[in-house]
């Protein structure tokens, strides 16, 4: 027996699982769905101190949420109406301060509901 008989088999043996498995995975994946996944962030939910949750629209890398009593008005997709976003920098539950976001209706949203 020759010495490279043994090497040479394995590697015949290697080619031939390779010969009989080079279309198995093309195959497989012809009907696998295609899951679609946005990059860009274009909504986001905010619980409000009242621990309501309210959903916003907007292009989110421009947004800045609002800080030190400012008023930022966006339409609520939840609610179906125009909402005014106050933050109020306060203790929360556990004793740490942090910003906590007062919700209330805007007072053109029922001007608006009417059109």
């Amino acid at each position: 027996m020759n010495r490279y008989l043994p090497t040479f088999l394995w590697l015949l043996g290697c080619l031939l699982v390779c010969i009989l498995n080079w279309r198995c995975t093309h195959l497989n994946n012809n009907n696998a769905p295609v899951a679609r996944v946005p990059t860009k962030i274009t909504s986001y939910p905010l619980i409000d101190v009242k621990g309501i949750e309210h959903k916003y629209r907007d292009n989110f890398d421009s947004f800045v949420f609002p800080q030190d009593n400012q008023k930022l008005t966006q339409y609520c997709v939840f609610h179906f109406e125009w909402e005014n976003i106050q933050a109020i920098w306060s203790k929360d539950k556990k004793g740490k301060w942090s910003y906590s976001y007062s919700v209330k209706k805007d007072k053109m949203s029922f001007k608006m509901r009417n059109r």
